[in-house]
């Protein structure tokens, strides 16, 4: 007879929210990592609109108004936080889980079926580590944290720049390879992240091609080299856009990226982890657990969209984001957001699709439904197909 109601294999967002919440409800749970009391490293940025219940001291740093900036500039209504990690750990307590600290196989985390009735795969897309020549989409990008003074001459103006696709990260004036785009966003404490991100490239950006295009579009805006070479700290992204992308260990179900729980146009994750622990809490304590994020009708259109990103040219990406800078608020949030409907989703896509020029429309057209291979990132060999 099983001892845990739960075991819970991997403690990033989505393991230890889901881990918490079964806790606080009482249930009997094992939890399984090889580091169970390390801070999370990467920077989490989500909406402030998202916080749910997270206490203040979970925010490390906000924007009121950040901006998209393509063709024009589009500030938006809309808060942005970046999560103060540990906090947020502390948030989400393990009080009463028994903790075992393991790296475990998939077939070392099937046979937890032995010790708990339901079995969670939180461990992530690449539980066994990165994946050389991955050929799968991915978002990457490549991060220096600066002092925010050093930092001015990149946002221009800007609070933060939570997508700035212009393309001085080149000095082509028609560039035509796989786009990029700069993420500057205060962390607080007078820091600032200046991050070059490719949303979608199949395989994944290399991270030399990233560096060198964030340094090029940096010194374009006049940063100081010497803050550019020597930052105070560096960050490397690398976000499998459809997770895992192959079944949970028999027997098991996955959450978070390890499943179906990241958005496969932007990436975004971590809110809907957040958001997704207590009904999963509930699932688990009912019996009623069987997947965490099942497949909809959304799921196809975002499907889509992450096949246009792959097949778009620099100037269908910029017009495409110049459209979405335009949209109504709701409509941005409906397109970002993992657990938007599907008609607040269609209607934000088409508002993009209508937003950009005619011909523009028909390259979108043409890179969503027909044939063709998939532009390689920059730097990186094509393989397979859309």
């Amino acid at each position: 007879m099983a001892r845990h109601d739960v075991a819970v294999v991997g403690l990033g967002p989505a393991g230890r929210s889901l881990a918490s919440r079964c806790c606080a409800d009482g249930l009997s749970v094992l939890v399984v990592d090889p580091r169970p009391d390390a801070v999370w490293t990467p920077t989490y940025g989500i909406w402030a609109d998202e916080l749910g219940d997270l206490p203040p001291s979970a925010v490390r740093a906000r924007a009121a108004v950040p901006e998209i900036r393509v063709h024009g500039e589009h500030p938006m209504d809309r808060e942005y936080v970046v999560l103060d990690n540990a906090a947020v750990q502390a948030a989400r307590p393990l009080e009463g889980a028994e903790v075992r600290r393991a790296r475990l196989t998939d077939a070392e985390v099937a046979a937890l079926r032995s010790e708990a009735r339901v079995v969670i795969d939180a461990r992530g897309a690449r539980p066994d580590g990165a994946v050389p020549d991955d050929p799968s989409p991915a978002q990457t990008a490549y991060g220096i944290v600066v002092p925010a003074a050093e930092a001015e001459p990149a946002l221009q103006g800007a609070e933060a720049l939570l997508m700035d696709w212009r393309t001085d990260w080149t000095d082509d004036p028609r560039p035509s390879a796989t786009p990029t785009f700069l993420y500057a966003i205060p962390l607080g404490q007078g820091e600032v992240l200046l991050e070059e991100t490719c949303l979608a490239a199949a395989p994944g950006m290399p991270v030399a091609e990233l560096r060198g295009r964030l340094r090029h579009r940096l010194l374009s805006r006049g940063v100081d080299p010497r803050v550019v070479e020597e930052p105070q700290g560096r960050e490397i992204v690398r976000i499998p856009m459809r997770g895992r992308d192959r079944p949970a260990p028999e027997g098991t179900v996955a959450v978070g990226v390890a499943g179906r729980g990241g958005n496969l146009v932007t990436g975004y994750s971590v809110a809907h982890s957040l958001a997704r622990a207590d009904g999963l809490a509930r699932a688990v304590a009912d019996g009623m657990l069987t997947e965490a994020d099942p497949p909809g009708p959304a799921d196809v259109l975002r499907e889509a969209g992450l096949r246009a990103l792959l097949r778009l040219d620099t100037a269908g990406t910029l017009d495409l984001f110049e459209a979405f800078g335009r949209l109504p608020r709701e409509q941005q949030r409906d397109f970002m957001s993992r657990d938007s409907r599907t008609a607040g989703l269609a209607r934000a896509m088409w508002g993009m699709f209508g937003g950009m020029p005619w011909g523009a429309r028909t390259e979108l057209v043409r890179a969503t439904l027909g044939p063709g291979r998939v532009r390689p990132a920059e730097g990186a060999p094509a393989r397979g197909t859309a």
